[in-house]
Order: C-alpha cells, then structure tokens, then sequence
C-alpha cells in the first residue's frame, strides 16, 4: 500500500541517489556489509559519479536472466514488511547482488575503485567502457557514445569520460 503523502515527502527530501544509498545500507548477505560499502562511498565521493544497486544486468541477454531478475526485484518489493530482528518472520530483502558504480575514466580512480572490490570482499570487480572486448562491435560503437563525454565537470563545464566498475557478490 503506497501512502501518497510519505511518497511526496520522501520525493522532496531525497535525491535518486540517497534512495539507492539507503537499500544499500540495508543490505548484508554472504560477504556482502552495505554499511561498510556506503560508508567507504560517503568518504570518497570524489571516486565516483554515480551508482545502482541491482540484480546483475547482460548484454546480450539471450536467456532472459536480466528480466528474470527484474521479476526476483519487483515480487521482493511486492512482499516486503519492515520487520524487527527478533521476529521469526522475514520477508524477502531488496534482492541485489550487483554494485555499478559510474566513475570518471582516470586511472588512479579506477585503481582505488578497484582496490574497494577487494576490501569490500565481492566475487567478481570488472570494469567497462566502449573498448570491452566482451561486446560486439556494434554495441561497443553505441556505447561509446554513452561513455565518453558522459560526466559533466561542474567546475569547467567540460565533459569527461566515464567508465563503470561492477562489483558482484555470489
């Protein structure tokens, strides 16, 4: 049941971002503390532009398991009740598993971006821009264009390029 006027207050009070920041936060599994990953964020905003945390998403998706995630994400919401800890019921929590982070493409970022992979202890840490030779070429070629020039630099106005660094956790 959505209250319309908590909605409204949370819309105005909260930016995209701190929404994504706060299911972040909630989220503990395996080897996986979002508190420890929002906090090292918190205290390196200038690593990162941008990031979402969701179910892995596949390029090409030939078997479907991108939408098979969409589908674990949307029915994980449908059925979620805020429970205290002592109860013995517990709902599904926000299904994600997959940290992408939209950052500047310059080296020592990257690198530290990187070397959080490792003390965050995720399973996998790739990093992506239009050159991943994973993809075809005309997907490398559209996403080239989303890639370069994608961060706007507030200070001189210019655009930079972009990279993202994905981090999974089984």
């Amino acid at each position: 049941m959505l209250n319309l006027a908590t909605v409204q207050t949370i819309a105005q009070s909260y930016s995209p971002q701190e929404l994504f920041a706060a299911l972040v936060w909630q989220r503990r599994f395996n080897e996986f503390d979002g508190k420890e990953v929002m906090t090292d964020l918190s205290e390196h905003t200038d690593l990162w532009a941008s990031f979402l945390f969701t179910r892995p998403i596949f390029a090409p998706d030939e078997h479907g398991l991108s939408f098979g995630g969409v589908i674990d994400t949307l029915a994980a919401m449908a059925n979620y009740r805020p429970m205290p800890d002592s109860s013995i019921i517990h709902f599904v929590a926000y299904p994600a598993d997959t940290l992408y982070i939209l950052a500047e493409n310059q080296d020592t970022k990257v690198s530290q971006l990187v070397e959080f992979g490792k003390k965050w202890r995720a399973d996998s840490v790739e990093v992506s821009d239009s050159t991943s030779e994973e993809y075809s070429y005309q997907l490398r070629r559209r996403l080239r264009y989303r890639y370069e020039e994608a961060l706007l630099d507030e200070g001189s106005q210019q655009n930079r390029d972009a990279v993202v660094v994905t981090y999974w956790w089984d």
